[in-house]
């Protein structure tokens, strides 16, 4: 007498084989990745970085042989689109392009958002600096001579900021430097320029690229940068590879790092970083997005994933111990 297998065995049986082709499947989806249209948030409005973002997504796009679309999802000085794609689905289609170093409790109150541990690197894009520069109406071609005029004028100063770092920036150049200054706060790069432009203010900390068009035509001057390397030779633009940083005036414990990087959220498969991982790092040998990079005054980096992590562990750090050094509470 036959007994047919009992209900268990045949569960038991079932699962096995399931196992076994979900095994004999995931070389195959690896292989795969992507098989369709991947995204690229960028966590500002239009203008600035998207800019290099939308190069970045041409690029890329060609390489993976698959569509890659620049989606701009602004507010809360990044956090809104940060916060978007750490909650996406950890499948690598959703990419976020950003720094991260700002994102610290130490300029933005009651951060809940911690991209180290909600977050996985793919790669670091480049690095740069902010620069401190001055309108065309202050009698000062130096940085030597812009303190000098700041300290012989006192309280005729003001200075532009449209977030924490760049204001925490601007306070600890007074400090080192040894003048005074007044602090002005903007919405956003465009309200700045204009500012510049009509000397509401006379001095700004921030990233060039902004402000380019306006040093190429004398109207703004770069006077001195904060990154950890010279601002590169710019193709068709302003002549700054001469501005000094700050550690050629010996001031070597400060740097006003950026960086720009690609994150995905932080279950996103290992497979999949590599691939982006090695998709990027070829993208970065084009020269055009040299050219572009370059032009932003960026320094390309590339490398493996934890390149940037370990750079936003250092920015983080460095805007940690600002904050300290100046007495700084976020507001």
């Amino acid at each position: 007498m036959k007994h047919s297998p009992r209900p268990w065995f045949r569960g038991a049986v079932a699962a096995a084989i399931s196992v076994v082709a979900l095994a004999a499947a995931l070389p195959a989806q690896a292989e795969s990745f992507p098989d369709r249209a991947l995204r690229l948030v960028v966590p500002f409005g239009a203008g600035g970085s998207d800019g290099i973002a939308r190069v970045f997504a041409d690029k890329l796009s060609k390489v993976l042989d698959q569509p890659v679309y620049v989606e701009n999802r602004a507010g809360a000085a990044g956090l809104i689109g940060s916060e978007y794609v750490a909650r996406s689905k950890p499948d690598g289609y959703t990419m976020l392009f950003i720094g991260g170093g700002s994102f610290t409790p130490a300029l933005i109150k009651d951060l809940k958002f911690n991209i180290l541990t909600e977050m996985r690197p793919v790669i670091s894009i480049a690095r740069g600096g902010m620069t401190l520069m001055v309108n065309s109406q202050v009698p000062a071609e130096t940085i030597e001579e812009f303190v000098d005029y700041a300290k012989k004028n006192p309280g005729d100063l003001n200075y532009s900021y449209t977030a924490s770092s760049i204001m925490l920036s601007s306070e600890i150049a007074k400090q080192r430097l040894g003048f005074e200054a007044v602090g002005v706060p903007y919405r956003g790069a465009a309200q700045v320029l204009t500012a510049q432009l009509t000397n509401e203010v006379q001095m700004t900390i921030d990233v060039p690229l902004n402000y380019l068009p306006m040093i190429k035509e004398g109207k703004i001057r770069a006077l001195l940068h904060g990154g950890q390397d010279r601002i590169p030779p710019l193709p068709d633009g302003p002549h700054l590879q001469d501005v000094p940083t700050l550690s050629d005036k010996g001031i070597n414990d400060v740097t006003f790092a950026v960086s720009y990087g690609i994150w995905v959220t932080a279950d996103t498969p290992d497979d999949a970083v590599l691939k982006l991982n090695e998709a990027y790092n070829e993208v970065l040998k084009d020269p055009e997005i040299q050219f572009r990079l370059n032009q932003a005054a960026m320094v390309p980096v590339g490398g493996a994933p934890g390149v940037h992590s370990e750079q936003i562990r250092i920015e983080q750090g460095m805007w940690e111990n600002f904050a300290q050094q100046m007495g700084f509470k976020p507001e």
